[in-house]
Protein backbone atom coordinates (compact mmCIF):
# COMPACT_ATOMS: atom_id res chain seq x y z
CA UNK A 1 0.00 0.00 0.00
CA UNK A 2 1.52 3.22 -0.92
CA UNK A 3 1.13 6.66 0.92
CA UNK A 4 -1.43 7.67 -0.61
CA UNK A 5 -3.85 4.80 0.34
CA UNK A 6 -2.46 4.58 3.64
CA UNK A 7 -3.69 8.56 4.17
CA UNK A 8 -7.07 8.04 2.17
CA UNK A 9 -7.56 4.92 4.87
CA UNK A 10 -6.86 7.22 7.74
CA UNK A 11 -9.04 9.73 6.87
CA UNK A 12 -11.55 7.32 6.05
CA UNK A 13 -10.87 5.46 10.00
CA UNK A 14 -11.32 9.46 10.94
CA UNK A 15 -14.52 10.09 9.73
CA UNK A 16 -15.80 6.67 10.45
CA UNK A 17 -14.78 6.96 14.18
CA UNK A 18 -16.21 10.68 14.42
CA UNK A 19 -19.48 10.00 12.89
CA UNK A 20 -20.29 7.52 15.25
CA UNK A 21 -19.85 10.80 18.51
CA UNK A 22 -21.09 13.64 15.95
CA UNK A 23 -24.49 14.57 14.26
CA UNK A 24 -23.63 14.49 10.56
CA UNK A 25 -24.80 17.83 9.21
CA UNK A 26 -22.43 18.46 7.42
CA UNK A 27 -20.37 21.13 9.40
CA UNK A 28 -17.32 18.31 10.61
CA UNK A 29 -16.93 16.59 8.11
CA UNK A 30 -16.73 18.84 5.09
CA UNK A 31 -12.74 18.93 5.36
CA UNK A 32 -12.37 15.00 5.42
CA UNK A 33 -14.26 14.33 2.82
CA UNK A 34 -12.60 17.31 0.53
CA UNK A 35 -9.17 15.56 1.30
CA UNK A 36 -10.51 12.04 0.54
CA UNK A 37 -11.49 13.20 -2.75
CA UNK A 38 -8.91 15.62 -4.18
CA UNK A 39 -6.58 11.84 -2.68
CA UNK A 40 -8.34 9.15 -4.80
CA UNK A 41 -8.36 11.77 -7.86
CA UNK A 42 -4.75 11.79 -7.18
CA UNK A 43 -4.53 7.99 -6.99
CA UNK A 44 -6.75 7.58 -10.05
CA UNK A 45 -4.73 9.78 -12.01
CA UNK A 46 -1.65 7.85 -11.05
CA UNK A 47 -2.93 4.47 -11.89
CA UNK A 48 -4.55 5.90 -15.46
CA UNK A 49 -0.68 6.88 -16.25
CA UNK A 50 -1.58 11.01 -16.40
CA UNK A 51 0.95 13.05 -13.88
CA UNK A 52 -1.18 15.36 -11.94
CA UNK A 53 0.26 17.56 -9.45
CA UNK A 54 -1.94 17.74 -6.46
CA UNK A 55 -2.14 21.25 -5.84
CA UNK A 56 -4.23 22.66 -3.11
CA UNK A 57 -6.41 25.68 -3.75
CA UNK A 58 -3.99 27.75 -2.31
CA UNK A 59 -1.13 26.61 -4.27
CA UNK A 60 -2.74 27.16 -7.22
CA UNK A 61 -3.75 30.94 -6.45
CA UNK A 62 -0.03 31.52 -5.43
CA UNK A 63 1.11 30.46 -8.52
CA UNK A 64 -1.59 32.14 -10.84
CA UNK A 65 -0.78 35.24 -8.52
CA UNK A 66 3.58 34.81 -8.79
CA UNK A 67 3.46 33.89 -12.35
CA UNK A 68 2.80 37.46 -14.25
CA UNK A 69 5.84 39.05 -11.81
CA UNK A 70 8.19 36.04 -12.59
CA UNK A 71 7.15 37.25 -16.53
CA UNK A 72 7.09 40.67 -16.15
CA UNK A 73 11.39 40.07 -14.13
CA UNK A 74 11.85 37.58 -17.45
CA UNK A 75 11.20 41.23 -19.77
CA UNK A 76 8.21 38.20 -21.10
CA UNK A 77 5.30 41.01 -19.39
CA UNK A 78 2.78 43.25 -22.10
Amino acid sequence: MNIVEQRIDELVSMRQRLSETQIEDGKWDWFLNREIIELEQKKNARLAGRTLGLRTRLKSLVLLILSPSARESKGEGA
